[in-house]
């Protein structure tokens, strides 16, 4: 069963919009955004990876309700109108962090727990706001951690 013309679209605007930033993804065996015809992939999700720096893995499904991991450590949903966005605020750069503790002690009862950087990743697109907690897998992403905080 061929992909979808709507995540067709999206593999095109995501691969443009990597390009643009001079980031463009892995190759997408099932997706060639150059080819009308696809390649054999089941229908149900598509991903679409940009190595590098920061690391974004973006899983479209064929309902609609879209994944992107950034940094192996932050999974957003988002859905499908505003995933090409979101992976552009996210090759620019533009994530902020906003923690979920503060102060030394907050931060030291939280690494004692397990969390050595207790906060969410956030991306604004237009007027809204997607967030998703940073897990704590190691090794932590310093790219995430780096970050600027988010301004109350």
């Amino acid at each position: 069963m061929p992909i979808d013309d709507a995540t067709q679209t999206t593999v095109r605007e995501l691969w443009a919009a990597g390009q643009a930033v001079d980031r463009a993804p892995a190759p997408v065996p099932e997706s060639d955004p150059w080819r009308e015809a696809d390649q054999g992939a089941p229908p149900d999700e598509t991903v679409v990876s940009f190595p590098g720096t920061p690391e974004v893995e973006v899983r479209l499904h064929a309902d609609g309700r879209d994944t992107v991991l950034v940094e192996t450590t932050a999974d957003f949903d988002v859905p499908r109108t505003d995933v090409v966005a979101l992976v552009t605020e996210v090759l620019a750069g533009r994530v902020l962090r906003r923690p979920r503790v503060r102060g030394f002690l907050g931060n030291m009862a939280s690494a004692l727990l397990g969390s050595p950087a207790p906060a969410d990743a956030e991306i604004r697109v237009g007027d809204r706001v997607y967030a998703t907690p940073i897990t704590a897998q190691q090794p932590l992403s310093t790219w995430l951690m780096a970050r600027p905080l988010t301004e109350d």
